[in-house]
């Protein structure tokens, strides 16, 4: 088995992609992802983000790889490679777009040089390295063989020697009115030297050009591919060579090279859209994952989508995201959420569900300090706009939806519920809301759900509630800020009555003037 950057080895089962992605649109990941992947999507790299890890070792390979390219060395010779990984797909390519068949044939050559290169550069530096992962000292240990191998060497070795016959083919070519002759060289001289330098005094300085170039210096028209074309048969030798060797080699690139530059572009992509926010000083943690529901502590949670919106609009300014802590202890698998709007519920139970799905692709969470189980789904149930052409009424889509949730989820889920059942009466939600919770405390299911509906903090044992807190000297402000305590809805509501002049009293008093 070729060694991998992304499983261990002997692993036998490889993730599959999900197919339903519905939870990353909700916890809004689908954002993080596809700009992270932005310019690396022929690699296709969204697939193993969502292709999320069944094993603890598994998550811990992937932290250890991690740890690796988070050395500034190992990043400088991994994107070294990379780079000259991504000009050998360039000249690919070109080489595709191309009509004429020699000179995709030609172009091939140096795409074949450009990766023996590639992989002799790596080589070279991984050697004086010393990784610490098992992924990249096993994969060090396999490149070094193959560099090595007669067959690599067979490779580099005709792509440069058919280089350099072609680099030796001479022919000359006569113009007489629409008749052009191609025949061998045998010796003439060459005048172009002369006539370019009794033209030279006549050369002016180059005006500036506002000519559209429309066409590729690589493209050829029918004339000069009709030269090429005679040229190939005055020297046969070197242009069947030529077309042995690029049906012979199609699929040059090595399999573990391929691996090895996807799951490295994988890595940097994720480490690459972090680095940014890591710099305005937010924390991100490898966390600590197991099989078993608890414990369950997260330390300085944020919203990771947030979060790079604030530092897009903000530039280099310090960070306005506001950290939360998370704890379940034992028993505990219920966080009701309750509070006023605008007040960061949905931002919460987002980035708690942001940092288990996280931790399941093995990548650094959004976090201080994290310990969490390692998911087997994260499902989401997050309130929709109603559709007037639906079928069904919008409490009926979601009824069925959590139906189908907690007959999947088990007590390794992680279910993200977020203003559900609003759509109907405070009662009925109430009793939905109940019956739910119950459901999943009888799994065993993780589960934050916020709600309006107070009476859900009290609805079990299992469940804690949850809510914002605000400035003690300015109620009306929200610090965004989660702490446990029990629902103050109505509370809040009298502070805000009391605090603009609509208390019953002021109101009548206000009305009897």
């Amino acid at each position: 088995m070729t060694p991998s950057l992304l499983y261990p080895e002997g692993t036998r089962f490889v993730p599959a992609p999900l197919e339903d992605r519905g939870f990353a649109s909700d916890l809004e990941l689908d954002q993080v992802f596809a700009t992270a992947i932005s310019g690396r999507e022929e690699l296709g790299l969204s697939e193993l983000f969502y292709s999320p890890l069944k094993s603890v070792d598994q998550v811990a390979y992937r932290h250890e790889v991690l740890g690796d390219l988070e050395r500034p060395e190992v990043a400088t010779a991994t994107r070294g490679f990379l780079e000259k990984m991504g000009r050998v797909r360039d000249i690919l390519s070109a080489a595709r777009s191309l009509h004429t068949h020699l000179q995709t044939q030609r172009l091939f050559l140096d795409a074949v040089v450009g990766y023996c290169e590639a992989v002799s550069s790596l080589v070279g530096s991984l050697s004086s390295l010393q990784p610490a992962s098992r992924g990249l000292r096993a994969f060090r240990g396999h490149l070094v063989a193959y560099e090595g191998s007669p067959g690599f060497e067979t490779l580099g070795d005709g792509a440069r020697e058919l280089i350099r016959s072609l680099s030796q083919v001479r022919y000359k070519i006569h113009i007489r009115g629409t008749r052009v002759t191609v025949s061998a060289y045998q010796g003439e001289p060459n005048y172009a030297d002369e006539v370019e330098a009794a033209f030279a005094k006549f050369r002016e300085e180059a005006a500036t050009d506002y000519t559209a170039k429309l066409r590729s210096p690589l493209d050829m028209n029918q004339v000069e591919a009709r030269v090429l074309e005679l040229v190939a048969r005055l020297y046969p030798a070197p242009f069947t060579a030529l077309a042995q060797y690029f049906g012979a080699h199609q699929e040059f690139m090595e399999p573990a090279i391929v691996e090895f530059e996807r799951a490295a572009q994988f890595y940097l992509a994720y480490l690459e859209h972090i680095a940014p926010l890591r710099a305005r000083g937010l924390q991100f943690c490898y966390p600590r994952v197991s099989l078993s529901p608890e414990p369950v502590r997260v330390e300085g949670v944020f919203d990771l989508t947030l979060a790079g919106k604030l530092a897009r609009e903000d530039g280099s300014g310090p960070s306005a995201v506001v950290p939360n802590d998370f704890e379940l202890g034992p028993g505990e698998r219920v966080v009701v959420v309750t509070g006023p709007n605008s007040g960061g519920k949905t931002t919460f139970c987002r980035a708690i569900g942001q940092v288990h799905y996280l931790a399941s692709l093995g990548l650094p969470v959004p976090a201080r300090r994290a310990e969490v189980v390692l998911a087997d789904g994260v499902f989401t149930s997050f309130v929709q706009a109603e559709a007037l052409e639906a079928a069904r009424s919008h409490l009926e889509d979601e009824l069925i939806h959590l139906h189908e949730v907690i007959a999947r989820a088990t007590s390794r889920s992680v279910v993200i519920m977020n203003e559900s059942l609003s759509s109907t009466t405070l009662a009925d939600a109430a009793v939905l809301g109940k019956a739910v919770l119950a459901q999943l405390v009888e799994r065993g299911v993780l589960c934050v759900f916020v709600t309006f509906v107070e009476e859900l903090a009290f609805a079990n044992e299992a469940v804690v509630s949850m809510g914002a807190i605000v400035d003690p000297e300015d109620p009306v402000r929200r610090t965004y800020k989660f702490v446990r305590k029990e629902p103050e809805g109505r509370a809040y509501a009298a502070l805000l009555a009391e605090r603009y002049g609509l208390t019953f009293h002021a109101v009548t008093e206000r009305v009897g003037q």
